[in-house]
């Protein structure tokens, strides 16, 4: 069988991948459902200033629009573009050092290799050229969810919640931007290797999927 056809591995998402989709909900996106909860009311704890907290009627406008990126992202928005092809933009900021702690990241798929020290990835062409288009769903959820965190953000800071608009956005760089720029960066390297042909060991190219 050639490594082009063989069998490919599916990622796990077991075990260690549990800890980072923990982290994510219990860190962000939780804090996040609260903050709405709380400029709702019934849930405000009482030192919390009172009134009407809630956004104007415009403001549905808005979360429309943030969940609309999931379909009105066009195509050229996922090209790989000249300065991302190296990848080396990417690793300045820390990205590969990001990716030890993703779900399905290095650390993960290391602790798989243990049981299974054939576990790949990516096997071929194919399940390159898959994984290419994972990176593109998963970097279109990220993007809806840093749009609804920057404005959740933008509302905390506008009715005085600066603690909530601070954390709300710093968070959002680790559970949405690193993730978005971790996409970008695998399909840059995807998208080489795709491109030359699938030479020796695929294994080589396969970098994880943020979730």
């Amino acid at each position: 069988m050639s490594r082009s056809n063989a069998p490919r591995h599916t990622p796990p998402t077991h075990g260690l991948n549990i800890i980072p989709f923990a982290i994510m909900a219990g860190g962000w996106l939780g804090p996040l459902l609260m903050f709405w909860l709380y400029v709702w009311g019934p849930l405000r704890p009482f030192h919390y200033q009172s009134g009407n907290l809630l956004p104007p009627a415009s403001f549905l406008f808005v979360i429309i629009a943030c969940i609309s990126l999931w379909w009105l992202l066009p195509r050229a928005y996922f090209r790989v573009h000249g300065f991302e092809q190296t990848g080396k933009c990417y690793v300045s900021l820390g990205v590969v050092f990001f990716r030890w702690f993703v779900p399905d990241g290095d650390f993960a798929n290391r602790w798989e290799r243990r049981k299974n020290a054939d576990f790949r990835v990516i096997r071929g062409r194919r399940s390159a050229a898959d994984f290419v288009v994972r990176t593109e769903q998963s970097e279109r959820g990220h993007l809806v969810l840093l749009a609804l965190g920057i404005a959740s953000a933008a509302w905390a800071w506008s009715i005085g919640w600066h603690g909530w608009a601070v954390y709300l956005s710093i968070g959002n760089v680790f559970v949405n931007v690193y993730p978005i720029l971790l996409q970008r960066y695998t399909r840059s390297r995807l998208r080489a290797v795709l491109n030359r042909g699938l030479q020796g060991d695929p294994s080589e190219a396969a970098v994880p999927l943020a979730q």
